[in-house]
């Protein structure tokens, strides 16, 4: 069965934007199941980052963690979704919530890391950190600067190809104009070569005559 996200929709959508809006101190939501139903509810929410929410993850509960967390590249904030599935959940429950993901990941969206944990190991703090940090590190590398690396994909992406257009067309003409360049440079070589030896042929010619 699907994930029911409409019973208590208004409360899931308040306690995700609490956590994206940024002016107010909660950074993290913990969502679960109502009981063994597909039904999901807000667990619980706080303002301690992703040390105090991973003390609230059940080894026995299949849950999702939605946190805001600071870019140690940039200090910009960042988002981490936890698809939490504890050791002791039942091999059947797990198979039901394993189809969940995917829509959770679409309401809870804006994740620039998303990990799949089932221990304290893989939610250690310092180790979700350094994910984000390598994540954000090779767009850094890639783009250069935080403004174009968070920027808008979208009508932003159509300006930048038509940007690419004009460029390439500039540097086609360009490679056209060093290419003709060099051709007439081979051509007046070429001839130049041709009028030396004809000149050499020339004195040499005058040369037997004299003699």
């Amino acid at each position: 069965m699907a994930v029911n996200l409409s019973r208590n929709g208004p409360a899931l959508m308040e306690a995700y934007k609490q956590v994206v809006d940024g002016k107010v101190d909660t950074n993290w939501a913990l969502f679960t199941y109502e009981g063994n139903s597909n039904e999901i509810r807000l667990a619980e929410q706080g303002d301690g980052g992703l040390e105090e929410m991973v003390e609230e993850l059940n080894s026995g509960k299949v849950m999702y963690a939605f946190c805001r967390v600071q870019d140690p590249n940039s200090g910009l904030p960042k988002y981490v979704l936890i698809n939490w599935t504890g050791e002791g959940v039942k091999d059947s429950r797990k198979g039901v919530c394993a189809n969940h993901v995917c829509s959770m990941a679409t309401f809870l969206r804006g994740a620039h890391v998303t990990i799949n944990a089932r221990s304290e190991d893989d939610v250690e703090p310092d180790s979700i950190l350094q994910k984000v940090s390598r994540a954000s590190g090779a767009s850094f590398n890639f783009h250069k600067n935080t403004e174009s690396r968070d920027a808008p994909r979208g009508p932003v992406g159509s300006v930048y190809r038509k940007t690419n257009a004009v460029e390439e067309i500039l540097k086609t003409k360009k490679d056209d104009f060093w290419t003709q360049t060099e051709r007439e440079e081979e051509v007046s070589r070429r001839q130049e070569g041709e009028r030396a030896g004809r000149e050499r042929e020339r004195l040499k010619g005058a040369g037997h005559q004299s003699g």
